[in-house]
């Protein structure tokens, strides 16, 4: 006995075996030192739930892959400015890569830089506890002071947040946020940096 023909599914109701999304990739090597460094961290130190690794970022929803991380692009739709807790850097490559179509952005070591972004030399996050110093800077191993740019006091301080680090038995910094206050002047401020020989520009 022969089968009888099987009618051919309607195109319409077809569906695709796989949804594709369009993706960005970017090399680590353009995100700020300490918050590579504090992703890195939340990473490592990060939960499994079924198998999964769980990071918990305060804001972002990222999946780790073996040579960096994912970030979700899709809350930047409903979160157009940038949020305090993401450096200015941070936050042009995510909306570059969102202005793109992409719906992920894949920060990859391995990948090259772009001339379009500035670069961020390995550990001066850790060196400053700021957001990382641009290669491209001059005189980048010169030190410098912190400064109120009212008053000059150096009684001066920055919104941050860190996270109980167990192998070194300390609070490890994750990020430094914009918001900056004077102690001396008892107000928000901005700060200027000024080097020990004494030529001071704007701190942001």
């Amino acid at each position: 006995m022969l089968a009888a023909p099987v009618a051919p599914v309607p195109t319409q109701s077809r569906r695709p075996a796989m949804r594709r999304f369009p993706v960005c990739a970017c090399s680590t090597a353009h995100l700020p030192r300490a918050e590579n460094d504090a992703i890195d961290r939340l990473i490592q130190y990060a939960p499994r739930r079924s198998g999964r690794i769980i990071v918990d970022h305060p804001i972002l929803s990222i999946e780790a892959h073996q040579y960096g991380f994912w970030v979700h692009l899709g809350f930047i739709d409903d979160w157009p400015d940038r949020p305090d807790g993401l450096s200015p850097e941070f936050w042009a490559l995510l909306s570059d890569a969102r202005k793109a179509g992409a719906n992920w952005l894949s920060f990859d070591r391995d990948e090259p830089p772009s001339d379009r972004f500035p670069v961020f030399a390995a550990g001066q996050g850790e060196a400053t506890g700021d957001a990382g110093k641009s290669v491209n800077a001059a005189n980048p191993a010169a030190r410098i002071t912190i400064r109120c740019s009212a008053c000059g006091s150096a009684e001066v301080m920055r919104d941050a947040w860190a996270r109980w680090d167990d192998d070194a038995q300390d609070w490890a910094l994750g990020a430094v946020f914009d918001a900056a206050f004077c102690e001396a002047c008892e107000k928000d401020t901005t700060l200027s940096e000024q080097s020990i020989e004494g030529s001071q520009h704007k701190h942001p």
